[in-house]
């Protein structure tokens, strides 16, 4: 009895110890799969990779309100990054595309006025965003670029109104009545020591006021020309101001649709060469004037004899030549009228000559 029983204890032992082993086995397999798994993951994304992405560049001022910075336009970059797999597509993640703001003071960019020449792979390692990453700056088209700073000084002006050829009557109120005007310090030598700016009520704005009665309009804010000249890029905070006025009269503005062009040169050399306008050249399109109203309602209904039209004067030099572009040198207009813009531009247009010997 007690060894039949001893004989059956031993076998069901040993059909335990069995199923024991088998499942050592099978949790060892599993783990050893699993461990090469993941060595495997390690190692592929430990492997040397390299990327290339495209993204942009845009250096900006460190203190926006004292410095300006050139290109103002962002600078398209071509960079290959090296680096293990993960790092490499952080770094795509991170600039592939996009475009990424870097003031200068920042990432090796100078920030002293002048001009300097930025390394854009030493520039794109000390980023935050690629350093981060841990992938390398292995090359990048163009491999440098140029940038200039230049420092704003601050100084104060006063506004004066102008109107043109309108007059303005009693009290001219102004508000704000003085403003600040930065100007590149390179520039600062030709400035006056009185600085005064422009509130120009545009001649259009004028013109849709009633006279008599007074008036209040948002005016631009513009140095006069010749300081303008002057001061470059100079900034004016803020750029627009109110002006309070009454309208003792006003001009009218009219825009014409097409103003022809003549040509004005020399008898002898005319009568020795063909000389004729490109045909786009003709007519100038848009042409806005502005004056006393009777005189532009004459315009308006064909009640001026005259015609308006542009002129443009050829010297002999330019006979020498076959075709030459020259700037309207003159305006047939009645007295009081001027132009105030051609398509919109206050430029002055140009016009295309063809010139041929007879």
């Amino acid at each position: 009895m007690s060894g039949g029983m001893s004989g059956g204890m031993s076998g069901v032992m040993s059909k335990a110890t069995r199923i024991e082993t088998w499942r050592e086995r099978l949790l060892t397999i599993a783990t050893v799969t699993a461990t090469t798994a993941l060595v495997w993951v390690w190692a592929s994304s430990q492997t040397r990779q390299s990327a290339d992405v495209t993204c942009e560049i845009h250096f900006v001022p460190a203190t926006p309100e004292s410095q300006i910075v050139e290109p103002t336009e962002p600078i398209t970059l071509r960079i290959q990054f090296t680096g293990s797999k993960i790092a490499v597509d952080r770094a795509i993640d991170a600039m592939n595309g996009r475009t990424i703001d870097v003031p200068v003071g920042t990432a090796g960019v100078p920030n002293e006025s002048g001009a300097h020449k930025v390394m854009l792979a030493d520039m794109l390692a000390q980023l935050p965003v690629v350093s981060e990453s841990g992938a390398a700056v292995h090359s990048v088209q163009p491999s440098s670029a140029g940038l200039a700073v230049e420092t704003l000084v601050t100084r104060e002006a006063r506004v004066t109104a102008r109107f043109g050829n309108a007059r303005a009557g009693g009290e001219v109120a102004i508000e704000p009545s003085t403003v600040r005007v930065m100007i590149p310090s390179q520039q600062l030598a030709g400035i006056p020591d009185q600085l005064v700016v422009d509130a120009i009520v545009p001649a259009d704005t004028l013109a849709q006021l009633e006279p008599g009665r007074r008036h209040q309009v948002e005016a631009p804010l513009t140095l006069p020309p010749d300081v303008a000249a002057i001061a470059g890029r100079a900034r004016i905070t803020p750029a627009k101001a109110r002006v309070a006025f009454t309208l003792d009269s006003a001009e009218r503005a009219l825009t014409i649709k097409q103003v022809p062009v003549q040509i004005s040169a020399s008898p002898t050399q005319l009568a020795s060469h063909a000389v004729r306008l490109a045909q786009s050249d003709e007519y100038l399109a848009n042409v806005m004037l502005a004056g006393p109203e009777p005189l532009l309602r004459a315009i308006e209904r064909g009640e001026i004899k005259s015609t308006v039209a542009a002129i443009v004067t050829l010297g002999d030099a330019d006979f020498e030549q076959t075709s030459v572009r020259k700037p309207i040198a003159l305006w047939s207009l009645p007295p009081g009228v001027r132009v105030v813009s051609v398509g919109g531009l206050t430029a002055i247009p140009t016009v295309q000559v063809e010139i041929t010997a007879k």
